[in-house]
């Protein structure tokens, strides 16, 4: 049996497959918000603004994450995309009032922002 369950995890222990899922997820869950900015520019670019953000910035995450959530798929410069969403989770976070709402009404951000820094490290 010991030896059945020793073979069992040789064949499961695939770091470089369990990045690669990691880092497709995380890019699907970029790209899909992003898309979903895109199509809805102006509304995003009012809510950013009524944050305080300067003009342009709604376009530049959009695009972010739309850039970046295919590259991360692709593999292509995964760490320094990581790194930016990493960035701009600890700014979402902030910003929408973290230390107000608490852990609850960021989930996504906090998942996402661990996520990018898992992908930050290991590549």
């Amino acid at each position: 049996m010991k030896s059945m369950m020793d073979m069992w995890g040789r064949m499961m222990y695939k770091p470089s497959l369990g990045l690669l899922l990691i880092r497709v997820a995380t890019g699907l869950v970029f790209v899909m918000h992003g898309w979903m900015k895109f199509n809805n520019a102006d509304m995003i670019g009012g809510m950013f603004a009524g944050m305080g953000f300067p003009a342009g910035t709604a376009m530049f995450i959009t695009y972010l994450e739309l850039i970046g959530g295919a590259a991360l798929i692709l593999g292509i410069i995964p760490r320094i995309f990581a790194i930016l969403f990493a960035i701009e989770m600890v700014v979402a976070i902030i910003k929408t009032g973290f230390f107000a709402n608490g852990y609850a009404q960021h989930e996504l951000e906090i998942v996402l922002l661990l996520l990018s820094l898992g992908v930050a490290f290991a590549g």
